[in-house]
């Protein structure tokens, strides 16, 4: 330890008399002008669950034409009618509390026009709505004052946010 000692006292001497390399070459780029830059770290990307890709459904056409298929709301189970032609996903208040989603009498500030007339209307998120393996989260929906569509229908808020969804020959495929 003694023989350390005087290595150490002398190599912190050298340190304090002489400007560090560092020192001396930042003082270069400034005297030149130029600027220093450095790389901003990577951002850190945080996901509970990665997104789902490569997942299908496919639907066979009933009698009249139309898609009809089950789907999970949070979990809740209903049966639903694919209609591209609804902005959102579509239901009336009675299958809103079915579903478990809380809408209040003040929540109706929306005007829908439906096959049935002008409708009040409230809009409300479903955190997970799924058909077999296709999943997507926090999916708007719209629920109708009264009755509703009387069938869920299930519009482009959700099949909007597909990678593919087709209908070919009386099958509907969705694709996430």
């Amino acid at each position: 330890m003694s023989k350390l000692l005087p290595l150490l006292v002398g190599a912190t001497a050298i340190a304090l008399v002489f400007p560090s390399a560092f020192e001396r070459y930042r003082a270069n780029l400034v005297s030149e002008g130029e600027v220093e830059r450095l790389d901003s770290p990577r951002p850190v990307v945080e996901a509970a669950l990665p997104p789902a890709t490569g997942r299908t459904v496919r639907l066979e056409a009933g009698a009249d034409g139309h898609f009809r298929t089950l789907a999970r709301f949070d979990g809740r189970n209903e049966d639903v009618m694919i209609d591209t032609g609804a902005t959102y996903v579509a239901l009336g208040e009675d299958a809103a509390r079915r579903l478990g989603l809380r809408v209040g009498p003040s929540d109706f500030v929306y005007r829908a026009q439906t096959a049935q007339g002008s409708v009040r209307a409230a809009l409300a998120s479903v955190r997970r709505l799924s058909i077999g393996p296709v999943e997507l989260f926090d999916v708007d929906v719209m629920v109708l004052q009264g009755q509703g569509p009387g069938t869920t229908l299930l519009g482009m808020s959700f099949l909007k946010r597909l990678a593919r969804f087709q209908a070919e020959g009386g099958r509907l495929t969705l694709s996430q």
